[in-house]
C-alpha cells in the first residue's frame, strides 16, 4: 500500500514542484531515497518492537543516534569540501539508511536468537491474537494524523509563499525536531514499563507514576522551549545569517507547537493502557490541521499556518486526549489533568518572564558570535530551570515525588559504589 501510494505521489511531482528553477530529479531521487528508508523500516526492522517492548530502548537508541551522527559528520563533511555536490549527500543518506538496517536486524537476532517470523505460521495463529490486531488497525489511524500534522505544513507553506520561506521553516523545523528528539530519547523507554505497572493493577502506584512523569516531562518541555524562544534566533543567525530569520509572530508560533507537541504527557499513559479506539480524533485532528491551515494560511500566510497547526494540537491532543485517559484509563477527574496542565504553563511563563527580566536578551557579541552566545543561553537556561523547578517543587507534589525517587537512585548508586 505505501509503495502504491509513493508511486501515486510521484506523478504530481511537476505540480507540486512548479515555482522550484531547480531540475526535477532533485525531488524524485531526494523523494525515492526517503520512501526507502521508510519502506525499510516495515520490511526489515518491524521486529526492533520487541527490544522496546523488552524495555531495551536504550539499544535502538545506540544505534539509530549513533548512526546519525556519524552520517551527518560524513554529509557536512561532504558538503563542506564539495565532494559529489547534492548526490553524494543523497549517497550517503541511501547507505546509512541500509546500514542503521542491518545493524537493528543483527542487534535483534543477537538479543532473541530464538525469535523466527513466519508468514505461515501468523496466518495460523492471528486469529487467536484478535485483539492485538484491533489495536493494530486503530493505531494505523493515529500514526497516518501524526504524519499529516508533520508533513504537510512545508506544502502549504509553499502553496501560499515561496521556496525559500520553506526552507527558512525547514531549517527552524531541523531545530525543533533536534529538540524533541532529545525528549524523545529520554523517554523512550518509559511506555513498557508503564505497561507492566498497568498489567498489575497497581493503581496508587500508577497515579504516583504520573504524577512524578507529568512533572518531569512539563519541566524539561518548559527548559526546552524557553532556551529555543531565546536562543533560537541567536542560533539561526550563527548559522544561516540574519537575513534567514523570521518575523517574530511565526517564530513565537513556532515555540508554541514545540511546547504542545513537547508536553503530550497523554500520549504515553494512552499508549501504555492500549487506548486507541478514538480512531475519530485523529481523523478530527488531521481534517482540522489540512482546514485551518490551508484556511487560514489564505488569509494570514505563514502565521496562519501554522497557527491552524497549533489550534489543532490544542483541541485534540491537549483536550480530548487528556479527557479521554482520565475517563478511560486513569479514571480520575479530567479537571486535575487541566489545572495541573495550566499550572505547568503558568510556572513557565513566569520563570520565562522572570530569567529574562534578571538576565536580558542576548546583546551584540552573544548574537554573533559562538561562545558568547552559548554562555549566554546556559546562564539563561540554568536560571530559568532553578526557578521552574523551585516553583514546581513548593507547588506540585507529583515534583516533590520525582525529586525524592531521584535522591534515592543517586543514594543508592552511592552505596553500591562504596561496597
Amino acid at each position: 500500500m505505501i509503495i502504491i501510494v509513493g508511486a501515486i505521489l510521484m506523478f504530481f511531482f511537476p505540480w507540486i514542484f512548479q515555482k522550484t528553477d531547480l531540475p526535477l530529479w532533485y525531488a524524485y531521487s531526494t523523494y525515492l531515497v526517503f520512501l526507502t528508508s521508510s519502506l525499510l523500516g516495515y520490511f526489515i526492522n518491524y521486529r526492533q518492537i520487541i527490544l522496546s517492548a523488552d524495555q531495551k530502548q536504550y539499544k535502538i537508541t545506540y544505534i539509530t543516534k549513533g548512526l546519525t551522527f556519524l552520517k551527518l559528520t560524513i554529509q557536512i563533511i561532504l558538503l563542506y569540501f564539495s565532494i559529489g555536490g547534492y548526490k553524494g549527500w543523497l549517497l550517503v543518506e541511501l547507505v546509512f539508511a541500509f546500514a542503521t538496517a542491518f545493524l537493528l536486524e543483527y542487534s535483534v537476532r543477537k538479543t532473541y536468537p530464538w525469535l523466527k517470523t513466519s508468514c505461515y505460521v501468523g496466518k495460523r495463529v492471528y486469529k487467536e491474537y484478535g485483539e492485538i490486531l484491533t489495536k493494530i488497525k486503530q493505531l494505523f489511524f493515529h500514526k497516518v494524523a501524526g504524519y499529516v500534522l508533520n508533513q504537510t505544513s512545508p506544502i502549504i507553506i509553499y502553496a501560499y509563499t515561496t521556496l525559500t520561506l520553506v526552507a527558512i521553516y525547514g531549517n527552524y523545523m531541523l531545530i525543533v525536531a533536534g529538540v524533541i528528539s532529545l525528549l524523545v530519547a529520554i523517554f523512550s523507554g518509559i511506555i513498557p514499563t508503564l505497561g507492566n505497572l498497568i498489567a498489575e493493577g497497581k493503581r496508587k502506584s500508577i497515579l504516583k507514576i504520573f504524577g512524578e512523569y507529568f512533572a518531569c516531562r512539563m519541566l524539561i518541555a518548559g527548559i526546552a522551549t524557553y532556551c529555543l524562544w531565546i536562543g533560537g534566533n541567536g542560533f539561526m543567525v550563527l548559522w544561516m545569517g540574519s537575513e534567514y530569520l523570521l518575523e517574530k509572530l511565526p517564530f513565537v508560533l513556532i515555540v508554541g507547537i514545540t511546547f504542545a507537541g513537547m508536553t503530550r504527557v497523554s500520549d504515553d499513559f494512552l499508549a501504555a493502557y492500549g487506548l486507541f479506539r478514538d480512531i475519530w480524533a485523529p481523523i478530527s485532528e488531521a481534517a482540522l490541521n489540512l482546514g485551518l491551515s490551508i484556511l487560514l494560511g489564505h488569509f494570514f500566510s505563514l502565521s496562519g499556518i501554522l497557527s491552524g497547526v497549533l489550534i489543532s494540537l490544542i483541541l485534540v491532543v491537549h483536550i480530548w486526549k487528556p479527557y479521554f485517559l482520565c475517563k478511560n484509563g486513569l479514571l480520575i477527574p479530567v479537571s486535575k489533568y487541566y489545572l495541573k496542565y495550566i499550572l505547568y504553563c503558568s510556572i513557565t511563563l513566569l520563570s520565562g518572564f522572570a530569567t529574562y527580566w534578571l538576565l536580558g536578551a542576548a546583546n551584540r557579541d552573544e548574537a554573533f558570535s559562538f561562545i558568547p552566545w552559548a554562555i549566554f543561553l546556559f546562564k539563561h537556561m540554568v536560571l530559568f530551570s532553578l526557578i521552574s523547578y523551585s516553583i514546581a517543587f513548593l507547588l506540585d507534589k507529583g515534583m516533590k515525588d520525582f525529586s525524592q525517587r531521584v535522591l534515592y537512585i543517586i543514594k543508592e548508586k552511592l552505596i553500591k559504589k562504596n561496597e
